[in-house]
């Protein structure tokens, strides 16, 4: 089976996640959860009902952005693999890092979905410092590697325009891990998801927030900037192959079976249990073989 039209995954994450985001924040607004300033994202998925609607479809974003890192893995690969070059060595290695830090940040998405900040603050911010962390990494060296690509895969604007979002995102969590800890320390409100301006530090606050929601839209138009090379690709899915652990010539060991006769016995590992009784099987016919 060949899978085609690819562009449709990063196509649906820049669909789904920022529009995520706007519902929970209409909801909680409208139930007056948050500040209607702009709050940080994981507080607009934190109280009922709209913190089960936020971790859905986040927990559905996580895996289309997992699975758009792994295409666009595959796609590098192969294209290495039929250009070698002297370079080729060095950027499989790039490649295979990156698509570990893209699929630790698409875990720490998930986990930023099912870890509510007010029940499990810790866990929900390693989720978040993953997400938006290894993400970071990640477009680093996407953004590289689409400067080595050139041309043949994208164009040098691409390339550009990657590496401009690769430095907006820098700055814009190095700023948010810095002011937010900062506008929590002088904070003396009573709930700091509906953060309002006379609860203390609310302009660390809001630069907090703002610069969150800017890495956020980053990391989504840089997941979107590969729709128009994965127009150009398809993937087949993979083959089934059956594991043979044994095949071997019997000859007559005194037991009645002809040594003239060509016995091959062949044991398939994979066999379900209810089958093992049949999985080693010899017949004394001449060159016959056992399924």
């Amino acid at each position: 089976m060949v899978w085609e039209n690819l562009h449709y995954l990063p196509l649906s994450v820049f669909v789904l996640l920022p529009s995520t985001f706007i519902i929970t924040y209409i909801i909680a607004i409208c139930l007056g959860h948050v500040e209607v300033e702009l709050p940080y994202i994981s507080d607009t998925g934190t109280h009922v009902p709209e913190s089960s609607f936020f971790a859905q479809m986040l927990n559905f974003c996580a895996f289309l952005v997992g699975l758009t890192i792994y295409v666009r893995y595959k796609q590098i690969e192969q294209y290495y693999r039929d250009n070698l070059s002297p370079e080729s060595t060095k950027i499989f290695c790039r490649n295979r890092i990156a698509l570990i830090c893209g699929l630790t940040s698409a875990i720490g998405l998930s986990m930023v979905a099912n870890f509510r900040e007010m029940e499990l603050f810790k866990i929900h911010m390693v989720g978040a410092t993953m997400a938006f962390g290894f993400g970071t990494v990640y477009c680093w060296l996407q953004t590289i590697m689409s400067f080595k690509m050139h041309p043949l895969v994208n164009t040098q604007l691409m390339a550009g325009f990657r590496l401009f979002l690769a430095i907006l995102m820098t700055g814009t969590f190095a700023t948010s891990c810095i002011c937010g800890p900062l506008a929590m320390k002088y904070f003396h409100g009573k709930d700091p998801t509906n953060w309002q301006p006379d609860d203390g530090a609310f302009g660390l606050h809001l630069t907090a927030t703002v610069c969150e929601w800017i890495t956020a839209m980053s990391l989504n138009f840089f997941v979107l900037s590969y729709a128009e090379e994965l127009k150009k690709i398809s993937m087949t899915t993979p083959k089934v192959l059956f594991i043979i652990e044994e095949m071997d010539n019997r000859s007559n060991d005194g037991t009645g079976v002809d040594g003239d006769d060509d016995t091959v016995a062949i044991i398939h590992a994979s066999l379900p249990s209810n089958l093992r009784s049949a999985e080693l099987a010899i017949h004394s016919s001449p060159a016959s073989i056992i399924h």
